[in-house]
């Protein structure tokens, strides 16, 4: 059975993952895995699916976009091969970090961050961004999971958004995902 990797965006309404799903299972297929935001109104879904014997990528594509053609929808699938890349075929070993930054918004905020994450051999697994301007610094908040190799001086990697932080007028933390968590628990 060949894999295939589906990309969902357009505006949010009900029924869209029911419907993508829909179609899927109707054409004998299997979602392995998916991922599912928000952004605003915006809606983005990501799939790994497993097509059913003699189903295509094309195939599927079309049958999606005729199952959404009144939601506006901007669909693609393609073709997946499980070939991992060389990062993950070699994948150092690491510990998992939240780090958060809020401040004002400025052009290339993510970049400098991702940047010197990876810099650092951190490897970005997630990250919620909201930028809503003006002058409260919680209204612009960007919260990203790391998994950093445990080779990286940690201290080397806080200093670096550090400098970040102060250029910038943020408020830069760097946790382990476990106190992270823990903290979390306790002010819920």
């Amino acid at each position: 059975m060949s894999k295939v990797l589906i990309s969902v965006l357009g505006s949010d309404q009900p029924g869209i993952i029911a419907i993508v799903s829909n179609v899927i299972n109707k054409r004998n297929g299997n979602i392995e895995n998916l991922s599912q935001t928000l952004l605003n109104d915006v809606f983005g879904a990501l799939l790994q699916a497993e097509l059913a014997e003699g189903d295509s990528a094309e195939a599927l594509q079309q049958a999606i976009e005729a199952a959404c053609e009144d939601m506006a929808l901007f669909i693609r699938v393609h073709s997946w091969s499980e070939t991992t890349s060389d990062w993950h075929q070699h994948k150092p070993e690491v510990q998992p970090y939240i780090v958060t930054a809020i401040g004002p918004d400025s052009q290339g905020l993510v970049a400098e961050i991702a940047g010197k994450l990876f810099t650092h051999g951190a490897n970005i697994t997630n990250i919620q961004a909201i930028f809503k301007g003006g002058d409260n610094p919680m209204n612009n908040l960007m919260v990203f999971e790391v998994d950093v190799p445990r080779a990286t001086e940690m201290n080397d990697l806080r200093d670096a958004l550090d400098d970040i932080a102060k250029r910038l007028a943020l408020e830069v933390n760097v946790q382990h995902r476990k106190i992270f968590d823990s903290v979390s628990n306790i002010l819920n």
